[in-house]
């Protein structure tokens, strides 16, 4: 296994947004844990701040990821992680999620990262919380909110 982040790019965009979570193979605005790609590269390009990241296996796409600044939260969020339906437990998920949180934590500016996801997702709380995502007890439009926090004596 080899997870990389990409570029959205003029090449693969089409590719990315036909990515769904759906096991029938079926693509929606909103999925049953996670907005469809792409709005979320729609809403890249109105709201400042986010970076999107094709998840790709080798060659192959797996997933997508939009992360960076919230200016509606502000803080530092990742706002989508998502995994084909085809690529699902293999562990890419998770090794992405590694990878992102590496990128976001060279910014001087960050010293905690946020992400929500629906109180129903087992698989996505078990993923945040071995990582070491922590519940604040708060919720976001209806979804349980996580943040990471850094030690003070992280050197990024």
């Amino acid at each position: 296994m080899t997870i990389n982040l990409r570029d959205i790019t003029n090449e693969n965009w089409i590719e990315c947004i036909f990515l769904t979570t759906n096991k029938e193979d079926k693509h929606f605005v909103c999925e049953e844990f996670v907005a469809s790609n792409a709005l979320s590269l729609a809403q890249s390009k109105i709201q400042k701040g986010w970076i999107t990241k094709a998840i790709y296996n080798d060659e192959t796409m797996v997933g997508f990821t939009m992360y960076g600044y919230c200016e509606q939260h502000h803080f530092f969020e990742i706002c989508r992680l998502m995994i084909d339906h085809k690529y699902q437990g293999k562990g890419y998920g998770k090794t992405a999620l590694l990878y992102v949180i590496d990128e976001m934590t060279k910014d001087a500016n960050c010293h905690e990262i946020f992400l929500s996801f629906e109180p129903n997702n087992i698989v996505a709380k078990q993923m945040y919380e071995s990582i070491g995502f922590e519940d604040t007890g708060r919720t976001v439009e209806g979804e349980c909110l996580y943040k990471l926090p850094f030690k003070e004596d992280e050197v990024r």
